[in-house]
């Protein structure tokens, strides 16, 4: 059995107080209370965050940026071409997109976002932000709308979709300058979550009709996964790694969610609810500190309210039995 030293790569740390970061799995000496000591996570929880400037769904996200550094851009309805970014507490407009639309593909961070496809047409066009502006990039090889996308801008993925009524198994991958086509997925969808990035990545739920299913990417090729607990589509706020991810919120013929359900790189468990039931909104970040903004709670409806996702490692004491 390997011991502490052969997992974390150094002893026990001696220390007053608390180590200066904690994370889980952590173990030391709190040599002012003269204890041994050690971390795990906690109950993950929604708390409130600074509301978006312009109400919209169905839009795209910089799914790379942390929970303190957002950037949303276009939506439905009518098809803005709005940009907002995000410093912790408050959203910003910024410069726009040069096509409104909605239902498309976001990727990227705040300084170096991409969207891809979407409603507008022409629906294969592509842009690029570099933090200022936007940019006219490549075009998607097969133009479609309700695809989702993850990763950084110059190694994107964009997944699935809708041409007309037909749902899409397609993948394509962005270098930074041009669109190729990867491997397909098992499941044709649209209006799912993608976490993860172009070598781990996770696609979850969507309309196929609505399906629980998930699965993963290696870089080549889609495997099936574990299935979410509920049927769902248009939870496009998935957040995370293709081991630690989050999708929130989402719709059925049955109603709108505010569930949460957290991978753990085998399984799906529901962790804390939404304050609002919401489909179609922005989302961003990590399974520890990620971000839900906007959307829509019923047909009709346009939310402007944002929340923010924490889910961070807190110390515990050891005592013996």
């Amino acid at each position: 059995m390997a011991d502490y030293k052969a997992i974390k790569g150094h002893t026990i740390q001696k220390v007053a107080g608390d180590p200066g970061t904690i994370v889980d799995g952590l173990i030391w000496y709190d040599s002012t209370a003269k204890k041994i000591q050690g971390s795990k996570t906690a109950a993950g929880a929604w708390a409130t965050n600074g509301d978006i400037n312009q109400g919209r769904y169905s839009g795209g996200s910089a799914t790379e940026a942390p929970g303190t550094a957002g950037l949303i851009f276009g939506g439905d309805s009518p098809e803005y071409n709005n940009t907002e970014t995000y410093d912790g507490s408050t959203w910003t407009e910024v410069n726009n997109l040069n096509t409104g639309r909605g239902n498309f593909a976001g990727a990227g961070t705040q300084t170096a976002a991409l969207a891809s496809g979407g409603s507008a047409s022409p629906q294969g066009q592509s842009e690029e932000f570099d933090g200022t502006n936007w940019a006219e990039g490549d075009d998607l090889n097969t133009a479609r709308a309700g695809l989702t996308g993850n990763g950084p801008q110059t190694a994107s993925l964009s997944t699935g979709g809708k041409i007309g009524e037909n749902f899409q198994t397609l993948n394509e991958l962005y270098n930074g300058s041009s669109w190729s086509e990867s491997g397909d997925l098992n499941t044709a969808r649209a209006y799912h979550s993608t976490t993860g990035d172009s070598t781990a990545g996770l696609a979850a739920g969507g309309s196929s009709p609505y399906t629980v299913d998930s699965e993963e990417f290696n870089g080549t090729s889609w495997t099936e996964g574990n299935n979410l607990n509920v049927a769902k589509a248009y939870i496009r706020s998935g957040f995370g790694t293709q081991t630690a991810s989050l999708v929130c919120g989402g719709y059925s013929p049955s109603g709108t969610f505010a569930t949460t359900e957290q991978y753990d790189g085998t399984s799906w468990t529901e962790v804390g609810d939404l304050p609002t039931a919401t489909r179609d909104h922005f989302g961003s970040g990590s399974s520890t500190a990620g971000l839900a903004n906007g959307g829509r709670s019923a047909p009709g409806s346009t939310l402007t309210e944002g929340y923010e996702w924490l889910h961070a490692a807190s110390a515990v004491t050891f005592t013996s039995s």
